[in-house]
Order: C-alpha cells, then structure tokens, then sequence
C-alpha cells in the first residue's frame, strides 16, 4: 500500500515537473514569436517610411528643388539602406551645385560591392570634377571604372578619357580601344568620328 502510495506521488511530481516545463515552453514560444513579429513590424514600417520619403523626394526633384530632394533621398536611405537612394542623393545634390555633398554620398556608393551601381556613381564624380577643373581627380575615378570587373560604364570612361587627354596618342588609343572592346556601344560611331579628327589633325 506504500509502495502504490509512493508511485501515486513519485507520478504527480513528474506531471508537475512536466506542466512547468510546458509553461516555460509556451512562455518562450510566445518570446520567440513576439520578437520575430516585433521585427517583421520594425522593418515593414522601415520599408514603409523609406517608401514615403522617396515618394517626396521625387516630388521635389521634379519641381527642380534638389537640394530638398537630396536631403529625403539620403533620409530614405536611413530607413532602408537601398543604393538607388544613396545614387539619388548625389545625383540630386549634384543638380543643386552642392558637389561637396553629391561626392559625399555618391562616395559611399563607390566603395560598395555592386560594380553596377559603383561605376555609376564613380562616373558622376568624375564629371563633377571635371566640372571643377579637377582632371587629376576624374581621371583616377574613370580608372577605376576601367579597372573594375563589370564592363558597365567602361565605354563611356573610355570615350571620357580621350576627350580629356592632353595627348593625342593616348587620346587615339582610349577611343581604338573603345571601338574594339565595345562593338555594340551607342558610343563606337562618336569614337569613330573623334578619332578621324585626330587622324586628320597636324
């Protein structure tokens, strides 16, 4: 009878044991699902806010006020770290005159990973240098278009610098280069043309 009566409790300390673990278990499900809904919300309203600022940025780059347009871009991209915001930064400052600010962000697309956009923003600074009289500095962003492994922008870098060479056998060879690498470029027949130019030129 003692021995029924020590089973009989041995069993209800086990269920015991058991409805506790499956309390907490409940408790840290209901953590875990709590911080993972937590953070879809966090990020949707991210997205959302992002979304709302691009949305007036682009309001005010067609009502040509791009230096607001700038500053929502780059606001946007604090929400939602997308490129095409950071790009849009630049190019909109670019378009107010503010160079110091358009180099500033169109930088932090150059560094990054995706040659597509990087050479984008590259060739952006390097014509807002040659804006400024800048060569050296051009030059060095329109190499590192060259440089890189995607062949996006390398026409154009190449026509860009010919156009801007003091030499006219380096200038010859950045356009035969052009015509040679890029067939297809909309670029080939303006290279074609410059360097008949040259050939003709004393």
């Amino acid at each position: 009878m003692r021995h029924k009566t020590e089973d009989v409790q041995t069993l209800k300390e086990k269920l015991l044991v058991q409805k506790k673990k499956l309390v907490i278990g409940i408790f840290i499900f209901i953590a875990v699902v709590s911080c993972i809904t937590g953070f879809y919300i966090y990020h949707f309203k991210q997205q959302t806010d992002a979304k709302q600022l691009e949305y007036e940025a682009y309001k005010y780059y067609f009502q040509q006020k791009f230096s607001q347009a700038g500053s929502l871009f780059a606001h946007a991209y604090e929400k939602k770290k997308n490129v095409v915001y950071l790009i849009n930064a630049g190019y909109a400052y670019s378009l107010s005159g503010d160079d110091k600010k358009a180099i500033e962000y169109l930088n932090k697309v150059s560094g990054m990973e995706d040659e597509n956009f990087s050479n984008l923003a590259r060739f952006k600074i390097a014509m807002i240098y040659i804006k400024n009289n800048d060569k050296a500095s051009a030059i060095k962003f329109l190499n590192e278009i060259l440089n890189s492994k995607t062949q996006t922008m390398k026409d154009v870098a190449l026509f860009k610098l010919a156009k801007i060479s003091d030499k006219k056998e380096e200038a010859q060879k950045y356009y035969q280069d052009l015509i040679n690498k890029f067939p297809s470029s909309p670029m080939v027949e303006s290279a074609k043309a410059e360097l008949q130019k040259l050939e003709t030129s004393k």
